[in-house]
This record gives structure tokens, sequence and C-alpha cells, in this order.
């Protein structure tokens, strides 16, 4: 690949400036949300107090939730946040005149909103909330404890499903692995990365609207073709009394789906990522003000 397309050394030298930038622009915001568990726990303790009914705390449930929305959050914000300028016209002229290419502007974007950022919340959400679990008792497990526990029994329900099924529905215990839901990550922060690049203003509700808008016409498109032919064979099978085994073999592919749903998730995530990936490459190169 050519020098003047991707430099390593001015790769490494523009995404350290870039992870500034971000500290700048989203710093402030994300230690907000990088410690709202906690701030939830001394808030609900204080009210608690104050009329009387003791201090409360926390348990492993109600943070849980929180750490969800605050994920959610997190992936909207984050992108529109911090590239979100690209698209005003004097800041986003001053990016343009950046010595770095066009793909190592779009490799730093996708390394910070994919990487830096989520594995930077998690650390210090997760260590906080173990340093309170550690100090206060009544919170219960902490979420790394809570999530562990979950993986080990949520994996033997699955496996003992299984075997008393005869292995007619699949082992999901592969599910039950936080990392596989990375790419899923990913994803969330590269469609609303995409959407920072693409909107001028309301970058995350437009985003969204954007999916909604999406998700609508291709279920309008695929229900019909699906609904259609899986429908006959299921009144097919009806008639003929079919066992599970015949039905599942009237499906081929909807039979291997299942029984690889994982690899077919990891599959059909990383193209996806791949392809959103790219849009952001074209999009950061055709960029003009």
């Amino acid at each position: 690949m050519k020098n003047d397309v991707l430099n390593m050394n001015r790769m490494g030298r523009y995404l350290v400036t870039d992870i500034k930038n971000a500290i700048a622009r989203y710093g402030i915001s994300f230690l907000v949300m990088a410690t709202v568990s906690l701030t939830a726990y001394l808030l609900v303790g204080f009210f608690t107090t104050i009329v009387g009914a003791g201090w409360y705390s926390l348990e492993v449930v109600p943070r849980s939730v929180i750490l969800g929305i605050t994920l959610v959050v997190l992936t909207l914000s984050a992108p529109a946040k911090i590239y979100g300028f690209i698209t005003d016209k004097k800041e986003g002229s001053s990016f343009l005149m950046v010595p770095a290419s066009s793909l190592e502007k779009a490799l730093s974007m996708i390394i910070v909103c994919c990487v830096v950022v989520p594995f930077a919340f998690f650390a210090v959400y997760l260590s906080l909330d173990q340093i309170l679990c550690l100090i206060d008792n009544r919170c219960g497990d902490s979420l790394i404890i809570a999530i562990n526990n979950g993986q080990t029994v949520l994996t033997e329900v699955f496996r003992k499903a299984s075997l008393e099924s005869n292995n007619l529905i699949p082992d999901y215990s592969s599910f039950t692995t936080p990392w596989l839901y990375a790419d899923d990550l990913a994803e969330g922060f590269l469609i609303f990365l995409l959407g920072a690049l693409l909107f001028k203003s309301s970058k995350p509700a437009k985003t969204v609207g954007c999916l909604i808008l999406i998700s609508i016409v291709l279920s309008m498109i695929t229900t019909p073709i699906f609904t259609h032919g899986i429908m006959e064979k299921f009144r097919e099978a009806q008639t003929s009394n079919m066992t599970p085994e015949q039905l599942f073999d009237m499906f081929p592919f909807l039979s291997w789906s299942v029984k690889h749903a994982v690899l077919l998730d990891c599959i059909s995530d990383t193209i996806v990522n791949i392809g959103l990936s790219i849009a952001i490459y074209f999009r950061v190169r055709k960029l003009k003000h």
C-alpha cells in the first residue's frame, strides 16, 4: 500500500492526537456516564436517609439496568459529540486540512469509537462498581461477578436443554460469552458514527429515524416472501403429522441457521461492520464544504 495512503508512523501520531481531541470534546460527558452508577447509589442513599428510611444500597439488578441504559446513551452520543463537528463548515474545513490520508482518518475514527471509548467506559464503570461492592457489601455481587455467575448458570441451562431434547434444540451456551457481543456493540457505534458524518444536525435522532425507516422497508419486503413459503409448508406439516425432526428437514436453511446461530451471528455482524466501515471511509474521502 502506498505511503501516502497509509503510513503507520503518521497513523500512530494522528491517532494519539485524535484521542486527545476526543477527550477534549467528550471527556466530561464520558466521566458523567462512567460514574452514573456511583452517582445513582449516592443520590438514592441520601434520599432514603433524608426521608427516614435509612441508607438504601443499590443491588445488582438496578445497577445492571443503569449500565444498560448508560451504554445505549454512550453509543448514541459519543460518535456525534466527538466527530459531529466534521459536517460544520468552519471546523470541518480544518479537519480536511489535517495532514493525514482519508483512510488514516477513517481508521482513527473507527478505533476511537469502537475500541477506545467502550474499553475505557467498561474499565472505569466496572472498576468503580467493584470498589463500591467491596466498600458496601449490601450491594451484593459486583457486575463482573454477576456476569460470570449468570454465564455459568445459562451455560448449564442450555446444555441440559440440548441433552433433554436429544440435540434437537442446539446448545446455545456460546451466546452467554460476553465477548460475542463486542461486534454488536461496535456495530452500534459504527452506525451512529456514520450518522454523525452524514447529518448536519440532530445526528442521533436522524440516525434512529433512518434505522426505523430501513427496518420498516425491509420488513415490508421480506415478510411476505418468507411468510408465504413458510406458512404453506407449516400447513403441510400439520396435515401430515410430521415429527419435529421432519419439520426441521423441510427448512434446510432455517435448520442450519438454528444449529449454527453463533457462526451466522458473527458472519452477519462482520459483513455489516465491514460495510459500515467502508461507508465511513468513502464519506470521509468525499467530504467537502
